[in-house]
């Protein structure tokens, strides 16, 4: 065997040298991946209905939602969890089924019932894969900021300049508080102006907004008139103009204590 070897020498050292460059060329040629696209058998629907309490989600959005879900061929399992605001689906498919054809189904399904429920609820559908997961994360500290502060500087500076990474499809900014305008009503003070909660939420409704009006034409210049009837301050809010009593205005300081709060999370 040992004279074979060193017989042969020459074939051998040539097999094996074509068998290292094969080797080398097939790993330059092999695609990797960090988070290669695998496509889960699960599809998540995620509704989000601002601050309704948990009771009402679970009758008016949850339950709804299962019931259209499950009525999806190939579906193995349906698995809710709901808190306040919002809700969140999992439905699992059967293996081998055509995922792109199930997540079709079931908005089809969400769309048919769309129009009984609660308005303002944003529903999503998508698929689990990796590319929808977390890559990396960051966290804010300081001792010398709020929460509140800290969310607005991670939302207007951090978020813009990750957004600009190339490769970066989405950024979410997690945790931290928003600011919230507290209306402490006076039910007395109310009764006696005539005035109900709805009046308020519809004032409140109608302002705090930024309208162009279109252009003005004078001396051979065109100006842009716009309206500014945003809220900027605690007092712009305080002097909001609820509605006129003869020669009286009502103002929302007349009826209610206006205070500025961090906004309550529930999970």
């Amino acid at each position: 065997m040992k004279n074979f070897f060193i017989s042969h020498r020459n074939p051998i050292l040539a097999v094996l040298a074509i068998i290292l460059v094969g080797g080398v060329y097939s790993f330059q040629q092999l695609k990797t991946g960090l988070f290669p696209e695998i496509t889960f058998p699960k599809i998540k629907i995620i509704a989000d209905a601002e601050l309704q309490p948990v009771d009402k989600m679970v009758v008016t959005i949850t339950r709804p939602l299962e019931n259209a879900v499950k009525q999806v061929p190939n579906l193995q399992l349906v698995r809710s969890k709901t808190s306040r605001g919002s809700c969140e689906l999992s439905a699992f498919i059967n293996p081998g089924a055509d995922i792109n054809l199930s997540q079709q189904q079931i908005e089809s399904q969400i769309a048919k019932i769309s129009a009984t429920l609660p308005a303002g609820v944003n529903i999503s559908v998508e698929k689990m894969n990796p590319s929808i997961l977390p890559v990396s994360g960051y966290s804010l500290e300081s001792h010398n900021y709020s929460p509140v502060e800290l969310k607005k500087i991670a939302t207007y500076t951090v978020k813009p300049f990750l957004s600009q990474v190339t490769g970066v499809s989405e950024i979410r900014v997690i945790g931290g508080k928003s600011k919230e305008f507290w209306f402490e009503l006076d039910v007395a003070k109310m009764q006696t102006l005539g005035i109900s909660p709805d009046q308020i939420s519809n004032v409140l409704s109608q302002t705090n907004f930024i309208k162009s009006n279109g252009y003005l034409a004078d001396h051979n210049y065109l100006y842009l008139s716009v309206t500014d009837a945003t809220v900027k301050t605690k007092t712009d809010l305080e002097d909001l103009v609820l509605t006129r009593k003869g020669n009286r205005t009502v103002k929302v300081s007349d009826i209610s204590k206006v205070s500025i709060q961090q906004s309550v999370e529930y999970t």
